[in-house]
């Protein structure tokens, strides 16, 4: 169920630590914070993470946002959260029939405990669970995992290029501290903040980059190694794959009515793990 959801993974953060966040790297050449200040806002992040926010349905019920007019990546993250909680519904209804087949089986307990303790660092304020009692509770932390390969990565991942590109509007760096006071300034105050024309060309190439898909891209719900054989699991797999062609019906039906399309999460351009 997950091996192709977590295919690249390593080796796209293999390639992120060589050459972005090693020493003499892109975050130390062009990023304000460098790869240390990097590292102390992860932890911070780290910190502050919970499952709840993880979980989609949960995270826009705490945040508030479930009313907001116009609130896109709800939208249709919420539909294709629905979808792939459904796919896994299915596939985990075939293999645990009870609670106490996800309570006895061994080697699922160990991969959460392992993911608790070495991925959020054993903190039970996170709400991240260290162990699994039933199979709701399996579904809900499947369905996360897939959603946050896939979906959640799209909808960071994609915009980066198109919000970066101008760089006054997401500046890697300043060369001067912000303005503390409400006297007017000139044009060039203001180019002598922003970076140099060296450093954005590195911000720059690393966004063209980022924003490429692989040449042997899989599109969420494209599963062409047949890792499941047997006709239940396939016949889910079309279904998910079905479910998935609805929602992209339903988007393009709604972005033809905007002036700027929303399109991070349209299906066919969503990867089926993270692997750039």
């Amino acid at each position: 169920l997950l091996i192709p959801h977590l295919r690249y993974s390593i080796h796209i953060n293999v390639l992120a630590r060589t050459f972005l966040i090693s020493q003499g790297g892109t975050f130390d050449k062009a990023i304000a914070t460098g790869r240390q200040g990097l590292a102390v806002l992860l932890q911070k992040a780290t910190d502050d993470l919970t499952y709840t926010q993880l979980c989609l349905p949960d995270d826009i019920e705490a945040r508030g946002v479930g009313g907001l007019l116009n609130y896109y990546y709800r939208d249709d993250g919420l539909k294709i959260w629905e979808a792939i909680k459904s796919f896994v519904s299915g596939i985990v209804g075939l293999y645990y029939k009870s609670d106490s087949a996800v309570q006895g089986d061994v080697e699922l307990q160990a991969w959460l405990a392992e993911i608790f303790a070495k991925g959020f660092l054993s903190k039970e304020t996170s709400g991240i669970p260290s162990s699994i009692q039933s199979v709701p509770e399996l579904i809900k932390y499947l369905t996360m995992v897939i959603f946050t390969c896939s979906a959640h990565h799209a909808a960071v991942n994609g915009g980066q290029f198109e919000m970066g590109a101008f760089m006054p509007n997401l500046p890697s760096s300043m060369r001067k501290p912000p303005p503390q006071a409400k006297a007017p300034l000139r044009l060039q105050d203001f180019l002598d903040t922003i970076p140099e024309m060296n450093v954005t060309s590195q911000v720059l190439s690393v966004l063209w980059v980022l924003q490429n898909e692989i040449l042997d891209m899989k599109p969420l719900g494209c599963y062409d190694e047949q890792l499941f054989v047997e006709e239940a699991p396939k016949r889910l797999i079309g279904d998910f794959q079905e479910r998935l062609k609805r929602i992209t019906v339903a988007i393009d039906s709604r972005n033809k009515t905007l002036t700027l399309p929303y399109t991070y999460l349209y299906p066919p351009n969503i990867e089926n793990s993270t692997t750039i």
